[in-house]
């Protein structure tokens, strides 16, 4: 009798545990007890933390983000912090996210959605956004069923400036996005040995930016 007593009770502790277990793991990172979270710099940043999904990395460095809008979510890279004094959100309609990312490269990053805009005025949106951000190549078009993706970059002896746009062909929005590296003083022999290194992870956070749809796809 004991020891049916004894294996009962220790089969309810287990059990309990794993609610307990089951509880945290459905928990945004902001509800989680900060000693449970990644010790990287994202995740030390109070306001950074209000936008990060999930303690699981969507890939090697990188953490799920969720839009103050709902409307698009991307990687975020472990070392970032987005800027709290910067930032700015209007309802639904617009964002502004600077994000600065502390690494090797120095990295800032600056992206801004647009809930109006539409894909048959693309043209005229990639226009502007070259002028305002001094971009002189022109953008190349990459695409998927559910949206589109421009990009084009500029390099000089101070920045190497990426910048790209994301079109949501299913419905209205776009999102501007302009990714520097810092190319002067004791970084610059990094990014002349990095350039395609620094191309390639930049394209790929790049079509990490996706729009939520209400369809969920």
């Amino acid at each position: 009798m004991k020891y049916f007593i004894s294996v009962l009770f220790v089969l309810s502790i287990i059990t309990l545990g794993g609610c307990g277990m089951g509880q945290d793991q459905n928990k945004k990172p902001s509800e989680m007890n900060p000693e449970d979270l990644p010790d990287v710099r994202a995740f030390n940043d109070e306001f950074t933390l209000d936008f990060l999904q999930s303690t699981e990395e969507t890939r090697d460095g990188y953490y799920p983000f969720l839009s103050g809008t709902g409307k698009y979510k991307m990687d975020f890279p472990a070392g970032g912090v987005i800027g709290k004094r910067a930032y700015s959100i209007k309802e639904k309609g617009h964002e502004e996210v600077p994000i600065h990312i502390k690494d090797e490269t120095g990295a800032m990053i600056h992206v801004i959605y647009y809930s109006y805009r539409k894909s048959d005025q693309v043209a005229s949106y990639l226009d502007r956004f070259k002028k305002r951000s001094g971009i002189e190549t022109e953008f190349e078009k990459l695409e998927d069923s559910n949206q589109s993706l421009y990009y084009a970059h500029n390099e000089d002896d101070i920045f190497r400036t990426y910048a790209g746009y994301v079109q949501n062909e299913k419905g209205t929005g776009g999102i501007e996005v302009v990714y520097e590296i810092d190319c002067r003083g004791e970084k610059e022999k990094n990014c002349s040995e990095n350039k395609q290194d620094d191309k390639g992870r930049v394209m790929k956070w790049m079509k990490s930016i996706q729009f939520v749809h209400e369809d969920g796809k």
